[in-house]
């Protein structure tokens, strides 16, 4: 059985993977498991060519991909109905925001099933931030207060060199549409008007949520496109906060005399909002291994498993009973992300929604470079974005219409 799985685990996915497939062999030790590791971008692609391969291509059994990909799948006939597969599979444990992603939209068909989730939060050393505020959670409540601190510790750790306030969470080392999405709820914007049929894209709510992020790179006070062994982390003390979708509680405390505090991202508004991300399992409908594939997915959401794996990627567990065991484990963890779930929103789970995301990843990209080269004008992002609007429209008309 062949796995197409994302990086979880950064420099240590092999090892991570090794070591849950061999709990996983030890109960079936007739199964074969053999796991392929793409990033996002390349599994992007890859998607497009599953349905027809070459008879040189790997056929995979089971794929992981982002909660908002299922109904792409499910349109384009590569995810095998996982209710055809098994009658009696069910998501009645699955955490709430989590079961939409799983559907055909529409329908009550089960396409993909929940492996895990993470969830965007400021991280910040409780060292570093005495020395430039006396009330971190209350400089930290909005987002004009958190680029005010920047200001202050950009100025406290101004002889350490390689230092930015901001540690830059995305594996590119570029800006992130997926940690910009706080930033543009807060705002009042979204990509997509409540009953989806249209986009805010262009609106003057989403292109000031998208400009408060910006203003991280644009102010030097995080670092974008450099080399990422040249640049210092929150560990290393050369970076003092983080906005990362990881929960850092274990991460951080098995750091020797490394403090990290928790708190919800800073609001750009009047309300907090986190972007709650899951990973699922499909089903490839080429398939030749389809019950075992569905042995893994089943294996990978009972409750011991579900912890296993979501502490070894410091992320969260998707069923309830999991998730519940995870959070109380920790008085810590459970006062940390209790509020931050509580104001957790998703990606909706319809056919354009991926589309969306890297056509705005593409065009935050562009403006990374422009920045670096110093050429970034807020009208030439505006203009980016009104031409996305229009695509994205179209894209609306065909698939929604």
């Amino acid at each position: 059985m062949i796995l197409w799985a994302m990086p979880d685990s950064g420099d240590k996915t092999k090892e991570v993977y090794a070591s849950f497939i061999e709990l996983f062999k030890k109960e079936n030790p007739s199964i074969d498991v053999t796991v392929r590791v793409f990033t996002r971008n390349v599994l992007w692609r890859r998607m497009f060519t599953i349905k027809h391969p070459t008879h040189e291509e790997e056929v995979p059994d089971l794929v992981q991909i982002p909660h908002y990909w299922t109904a792409l799948l499910v349109r384009e006939g590569v995810a095998e109905n996982l209710s055809e597969l098994d009658p009696g599979l069910s998501l009645a444990n699955c955490l709430v925001p989590l079961k939409p992603h799983c559907y055909q939209p529409g329908t009550k068909d089960i396409y993909s099933y929940p492996w895990w989730f993470d969830l965007s939060a400021l991280h910040y050393r409780a060292d570093h931030l005495k020395l430039v505020t006396s009330r971190p959670e209350h400089d930290l409540a909005t987002w004009e207060g958190l680029l005010n601190i920047c200001q202050a510790l950009r100025e406290q750790f101004k002889d350490t060199p390689g230092y930015y306030p901001m540690q830059n969470s995305d594996w590119r080392g570029s800006l992130s549409v997926r940690n910009a999405l706080p930033c543009i709820w807060g705002r009042g914007g979204d990509l997509l008007s409540p009953d989806l049929s249209s986009t805010l894209v262009g609106t003057k709510a989403f292109k000031e949520g998208i400009r408060d992020y910006v203003n991280l790179a644009l102010k030097n006070y995080m670092p974008i496109l450099r080399e990422r062994g040249s640049l210092g982390t929150i560990v290393s003390g050369k970076a003092s906060m983080m906005i990362s979708r990881k929960q850092g509680v274990s991460t951080f405390n098995a750091r020797k005399g490394i403090r990290v505090r928790t708190l919800p991202v800073p609001t750009t508004g009047t309300t907090y909002y986190s972007y709650l991300a899951g990973m699922n399992l499909f089903v490839n409908k080429l398939s030749q291994e389809k019950k075992n594939a569905l042995k893994f997915i089943k294996f990978c959401a009972r409750p011991e498993n579900q912890l296993r794996y979501a502490a070894m990627i410091d992320a969260f567990p998707a069923f309830e009973d999991a998730f519940e065991q995870f959070i109380f484990s920790s008085s810590q963890r459970l006062q940390t992300y209790s509020n931050i779930l509580a104001s957790a929103r998703t990606l909706p789970n319809i056919t354009v929604t991926g589309t969306i995301m890297e056509i705005l990843k593409r065009i935050l990209a562009v403006c990374a470079t422009q920045i670096v080269e110093e050429r970034f004008t807020q009208a030439s992002l505006d203009r980016e974005l009104d031409l996305a609007a229009k695509e994205i429209e179209y894209l609306l008309s065909i698939y929604q219409g």
